[in-house]
């Protein structure tokens, strides 16, 4: 439900009505978000590091939502969804951490895959949606998309698996860095790389670095 149905049903239907730069800024929302759920459930322990981090972090990633002059512009359709995909992307690493103690991330990574896949197509199917278009193209990049899919998830899993929530979820506020530079190369947004956006990509960064500078597993981990 988490990883696969709500996170990829909102994160694309938002995607489309946002930029590519602004969708994966705010799709790396989703580390903040885990690490705070990781402290409330009491996964992990609440220290001034991750607040301070995951402050700054948010900060930058707010920044960069309105950095092209957006302000009042938020749609729910857009930059709501991706926000809800971004949560929903939280929880199942929450979940991941739990399970992947007496399960095999990988076997988790794939039967979350098959079940959340099937119940997408049979809503698609039941839409009426269908693919319009098919070609040699389309069904290669596909296939890519679901291989990169199977390998980011189970080596997400695994580090997961020996790894407290904080000190993996931090890194995928790279997400947004290297979004945002591929969007503007791929996409042609050159024009959304502005130096607001820059200082939001810093403050992401300032992010990262708090909250796993001289990381202490012991002084983190709630036992």
């Amino acid at each position: 439900i988490f990883q696969t149905i709500i996170q990829y049903v909102f994160f694309y239907i938002g995607l489309a009505n946002v930029t590519g730069v602004n969708g994966s800024i705010i799709n790396g929302a989703g580390g903040l978000i885990a690490i705070i759920i990781a402290c409330i459930i009491r996964q992990e322990k609440f220290t001034s590091k991750k607040i301070l981090g995951s402050l700054i972090g948010f900060i930058g990633v707010i920044i960069a939502c309105f950095s092209q002059g957006k302000i009042g512009g938020f749609k729910i359709t857009g930059e709501g969804f991706v926000l809800i995909s971004a949560l929903s992307y939280a929880i199942s690493s929450i979940c991941l951490k739990k399970f992947s103690i007496k399960e095999s991330p990988v076997c988790l990574s794939g039967y979350q895959f098959i079940l959340g896949g099937l119940v997408m197509v049979g809503i698609a199917l039941c839409c009426g949606g269908k693919l319009t278009t098919i070609s040699v193209e389309g069904v290669i990049l596909l296939a890519y998309l679901s291989l990169l899919s199977a390998i980011a998830y189970t080596l997400w899993g695994q580090l997961l698996k020996f790894n407290p929530v904080s000190k993996v979820a931090v890194y995928s506020f790279m997400i947004p860095i290297a979004g945002s530079f591929l969007s503007a190369v791929f996409l042609n947004e050159w024009e959304s790389i502005n130096w607001i956006l820059g200082v939001a990509l810093l403050l992401v960064s300032v992010g990262i670095f708090i909250v796993n500078f001289n990381y202490h597993k012991k002084d983190n981990l709630k036992t």
